[in-house]
């Protein structure tokens, strides 16, 4: 009798529960993301060579456009000249890297053997990043009670970015000739070897 009675008064308890799993559980998944047209995730569907080009130029530009020197290293504010060098760096590490990124996600360029021409660029693009993020972590590990060595540290780093150079443009690609015509047909690789 007592075990009819726990069971009768778990019954609500054991349908409520039920209902919420059910609800829970209704099959409904986040429909899954389509494919950029473009992307290397749709390949049954190639980019043409314009809209390829038009990806890689787009990646490439930003890494051109944000490129300003070196900020100068102000003996009266080594501290400041931190600052300044430390945030001009993590904006060339964020280009680089971006660059990088864009041309990974436009894919190999539609040619025979199309990933010849981007590896070598994607590959300079990580190294620069790479020396850029290795020179800031140079110089935000010295100390301020240091000015002699915060001053040759970021002497030497400032001397090493010039020699770090630039993001590539699209002419340091090597574009197969068919390629290299079309991207005079394409607006933002114009722009970007202007």
């Amino acid at each position: 009798m007592q075990r009819r009675l726990l069971l009768a008064s778990l019954a609500p308890t054991v349908v409520l529960l039920l209902g919420v799993l059910a609800a829970c559980s209704d099959n409904s998944r986040p429909a899954p993301r389509a494919p950029h047209p473009m992307s290397p995730e749709n390949a049954s569907r190639p980019p043409t060579p314009q809209t390829w080009l038009d990806q890689v130029c787009s990646a490439l530009g930003p890494a051109g456009r944000t490129e300003a020197p070196v900020p100068d290293v102000v003996v009266s504010d080594l501290p400041g000249s931190r600052d300044r060098v430390v945030a001009y760096l993590s904006s060339r590490i964020d280009a680089f890297d971006a660059a990088a990124d864009g041309i990974n996600a436009a894919g190999p360029a539609p040619t025979d053997g199309g990933q010849l021409v981007t590896e070598p660029v994607v590959r300079l693009l990580r190294e620069r990043a790479a020396t850029t993020t290795r020179l800031r972590a140079d110089l935000q590990a010295v100390p301020d009670v240091a000015p002699q060595t915060l001053f040759e540290t970021l002497t030497r780093v400032h001397d090493q970015m010039v020699l770090v150079g630039r993001a590539p443009v699209l002419r340091e690609l090597a574009l197969p000739p068919d390629l290299a015509r079309s991207a005079a047909t394409v607006p933002s690789c114009t722009a970007l070897d202007r």
